[in-house]
């Protein structure tokens, strides 16, 4: 969770679940989520739980997938600050 806010992600943490709620830096979090996957880092658009905006990101990931996606969060925020569809 810090590694993503650190990364300037505003992150939702819900009480009692595995999982957390980061805001997507573009609209259309069903893109974004898309972007990630063609990068091999999967995640659920909050629009199928019908809270769009977000992605929802198991906590029950290993350290090592925690650490393969991070570099990916990055990579992502950083196109998505860089795009003129934001």
């Amino acid at each position: 969770m810090a590694a993503l806010r650190d990364l300037g992600y505003e992150v939702h943490v819900p009480e009692g679940t595995f999982y957390l709620l980061p805001r997507t830096p573009i609209e259309d979090d069903v893109a974004f989520t898309e972007a990630l996957a063609r990068r091999d880092v999967f995640v659920l658009p909050s629009t199928a739980v019908e809270m769009p905006g977000y992605i929802r990101l198991s906590l029950t990931a290993t350290d090592a997938m925690i650490g393969r996606a991070l570099p990916v969060f990055a990579a992502a925020i950083a196109d998505a600050a860089h795009s003129p569809a934001r």
